[in-house]
This record gives C-alpha cells, sequence and structure tokens, in this order.
C-alpha cells in the first residue's frame, strides 16, 4: 500500500499553508487563481486523492455547529399575491425554506418578471446581497423563458422542466413512474380502457414525459385494448364527451381543471366509479376528493435545497455543461373516484 498524499505534502511542495491548499483544493474563491492553479498541479503531481472518510467526518462536524451561511434566493415568475391560492406552490416552498434553514442558510423570494425588472437588475441586486444559490421556481401559469441573469455569478438549480431557456440542473416530478403508477393501480381495480387526459400546457409544462410513459404502456398492449389519449389545446365538455364515446373510456386520468372535468363526467350520465374511474396524475388545491398521484411536493423542494448547497460548497457557479436530473416520485391516494381493490 502507498503512502498517502497529505495537504502538507502539497503545501511544501508549494510553498503555501496546508490550509490554502484545502481551500484551494475546493476552489475556494479567497484563494487568487493562481495559487488555487498552482496548488492543483502540485496535487495532480504527487497523485493526491480526497479521504472521503475524513471529508465526511469533517462535513459532520460543521453541520453540527450553528452558523449562518448566507441566503438561497428563489426566483419566481409569479405575483407572490398569487401564492394565497396556490397550495402546491406555497408546499413546496414552505420545505425549501425549512430545508435552506435547517442548513444555516436563509431563504427569500424575488420577482423576476416584476415591472421595471430586467436580468441585468436582477443580478445587481442579488449580488449587493451577496446571494450566490438559486432555487429556480417553476414558470407560472404557462411554460417559456425568463430573462437572463449573469450566470457565472451564480449556482442555479430549476425546479421542474417548466423554465425552457435555460440547459441548467433541475428536480424534477417523475412523470413516467407517476403515470405507470396510476396505469397499474387501476388496472388492478379492474380498469381496462383507462385514457389520459392532458392540455397542450401540461404536455409542454412535463416535457411530454406523461404521454410518452402513457404511450409505452399502450405498446404492451393487444391493439385492440389499446387508447388514444386526448390531448388538444382547449378541452370542452363535448370534446370531453365525445372522445370517452368513441375510445369506449372506463377509468381517466386528469391533469388540470380537474374539478370540472369531474363535474363534466357527472354531467354526461356517467356512474363513477363504477361505470367511469376517475384519476388525477396531480392532486393539488381542493382535489382531496379525487384518487390519484401526491407528487410530494414537500420532498421536491427539499430535494432541490438538497441538491444546491453542495455546488455552492464546491464553488461550482454558472450553467452547467451537462445538467444532471433529481426525480421525486409521487404516491398513490386512494380516494372514492375509483373502484376498491377486489376482495383477496
Amino acid at each position: 500500500m502507498g503512502v498517502r498524499v497529505t495537504l502538507r505534502n502539497i503545501a511544501k511542495i508549494a510553498g503555501v499553508h496546508f490550509t490554502t491548499v484545502g481551500l484551494a483544493l475546493r476552489n475556494d474563491p479567497r484563494i487568487k487563481p493562481g495559487t488555487v492553479a498552482k496548488v492543483q498541479a502540485v496535487a495532480r503531481k504527487l497523485g493526491y486523492t480526497r479521504d472521503a472518510m475524513l471529508s465526511a467526518l469533517t462535513t459532520y462536524r460543521h453541520t453540527r455547529l450553528s452558523h449562518f451561511s448566507g441566503v438561497i434566493a428563489e426566483i419566481t415568475t409569479y405575483n407572490p399575491v398569487d401564492l394565497k391560492a396556490n397550495a402546491t406552490e406555497r408546499r413546496m416552498l414552505e420545505a425549501i425554506g425549512g430545508s435552506a434553514k435547517s442548513q444555516g442558510f436563509g431563504f427569500e423570494s424575488f420577482q423576476i418578471n416584476a415591472a421595471g425588472m430586467t436580468g441585468t437588475q436582477m443580478t445587481r441586486i442579488l449580488r449587493a446581497r451577496g446571494i450566490q444559490g438559486i432555487v429556480l421556481s417553476p414558470r407560472l401559469p404557462d411554460p417559456g423563458p425568463i430573462p437572463d441573469l449573469d450566470w457565472e455569478y451564480f449556482s442555479p438549480v430549476a425546479v421542474g422542466y417548466s423554465i425552457t431557456n435555460l440547459r441548467v440542473h433541475r428536480v424534477c416530478v417523475h412523470h413516467a413512474y407517476n403515470i405507470r403508477l396510476c396505469l397499474h393501480t387501476l388496472r388492478a381495480r379492474g380498469y381496462r380502457r383507462i385514457g389520459l387526459v392532458m392540455s397542450r400546457i401540461v404536455f409542454e409544462r412535463n416535457f411530454g414525459i406523461g404521454p410518452g410513459s402513457f404511450y409505452a404502456e399502450q405498446c404492451l398492449l393487444p391493439e385492440a385494448d389499446r387508447v388514444e389519449p386526448l390531448i388538444v389545446p382547449d378541452i370542452t365538455k363535448p370534446v370531453l364527451g365525445k372522445w370517452l364515446r368513441e375510445q369506449r373510456i372506463d377509468c381517466v386520468i386528469l391533469t388540470d381543471h380537474p374539478l370540472e372535468m369531474q363535474a363534466w363526467i357527472h354531467e354526461l350520465g356517467y356512474d363513477v366509479p363504477n361505470e367511469m374511474g376517475i384519476c388525477l396524475a396531480c392532486r393539488y388545491g381542493l382535489t382531496d376528493g379525487i384518487a390519484g398521484i401526491d407528487e410530494q411536493m414537500d420532498l421536491l423542494g427539499a430535494a432541490a435545497v438538497e441538491v444546491l448547497v453542495p455546488m455552492l460548497q464546491r464553488n461550482e457557479r454558472g450553467l452547467p455543461a451537462s445538467p444532471h436530473y433529481t426525480l421525486i416520485e409521487g404516491r398513490w391516494v386512494e380516494r372514492p373516484t375509483v373502484r376498491p381493490l377486489p376482495a383477496g
């Protein structure tokens, strides 16, 4: 077994203090770039490797201390008063704030599309506050771009796919898993002609992943049993009724306007849940009476902070060359809009 290279070994050759070596290997901004390059070159030459167990012990000791690490910013595209009507977003923000606080950070929201606000102005505000970590909330009400900040100063993590103009690390709902969970759960309750209803806006918000998973499941069925999903710009009661009849649907997975569509299904004369089951791919707001998927927005918010904090610790700034995605699975919630499991 070879002799382990230590920080003191590197410091001796590089001509710096060993604490400077530790900071330089972490790309700490307090160390001059020339010193960082010199130290890292010596470390590579000596074959230095990080001691994972020692690093874990150091991290444990630091997290035991009560300290203030700075502020994490949440960038939104909606007026804060809109949160009063958005229980899902509130749940996620509370989780982000709680997770940030538990790791020694403050948490503040900034509206990127406020009157008179620009990306340049937002950059100045955040830099003046010393803020480097940013959580980009889902774009509301529709998917699309947001103004560019000077990203080289920040560590950004986006929630969801709805911000369309950035290559950035993301924390997302696991739409593919959730659709498959719906289908398998509903089949276990005896439904066979299970359909998916989705507006084009929701299709874009989930990057087409939900319908993709639905179509993949259809390929496993005999051709006579396959169902064509209803994906249109605007869903109306006549359009929904025609599709239910033509596709001979016995259970429907809804993605938006669920209370309105639930009322339409009753008005069309279907017996719920026996003749027609109703299931939600995303339960939110006033939909507690409908079965379906809880997307677990609290876990989504906490995961955004769990991705962001190590980026700050590694001094990882700017938009990544190869973004990675963290996916959060939903959980099934039982409600009387679908049949119960058969006995036995």
